[in-house]
């Protein structure tokens, strides 16, 4: 029997190794290649969007949706209390001020119940994290960003 848990483990079909040796042999390892291309176009039919944008990380992407999001100095952004840097950092970069919310003790991810106090005149988007697999409750979350009208920008990368 064996001592070691594994954190986890990567999902293989069979076909990886192939698809790999093809990349590389077209010098396609990364940017627009043919997998990249595949990757969007199956992200854009399961989430219904007109277009998908991969990036190299998720600092990048978070980086990205504060750009997007025209994030000005000043504004406001709520943020995990508990969450990487980046998360923060990609909307600091732009000036604005985070402000933090605290976790749920149960899930570890941010209590939406206090979220609805926090916003403000100033606050621009809400960033959630989701950790260790588990979602935040999102529909509590999207609702009340929905009746504030504030953009959510979610973390994954978790």
């Amino acid at each position: 029997m064996s001592s070691e848990i594994p954190f986890n483990r990567p999902a293989v079909t069979g076909h990886e190794f192939a698809y790999l040796e093809d990349a590389i042999r077209r010098g396609h390892i990364s940017g627009d290649g043919v997998y990249t291309l595949k990757c969007q176009r199956l992200l854009q039919q399961a989430l219904g969007v007109p277009s998908a944008f991969l990036t190299t990380s998720c600092t990048h992407a978070l980086e990205l949706a504060a750009l997007l999001l025209d994030i000005q100095p000043g504004d406001e952004v709520i943020v995990p209390s508990f969450t990487f840097v980046s998360s923060v950092n990609a909307f600091v970069l732009r000036g604005a001020r985070p402000v933090f919310i605290d976790s749920r003790p149960d899930t570890l991810n941010l209590d939406e119940r206090q979220l609805e106090a926090l916003i403000t005149s100033r606050t621009r988007a809400i960033m959630v994290m989701h950790y260790a697999g588990v979602a935040c409750e999102m529909d509590a979350v999207m609702d009340i960003a929905a009746r504030r009208g504030l953009p959510v920008v979610e973390d994954n990368a978790h």
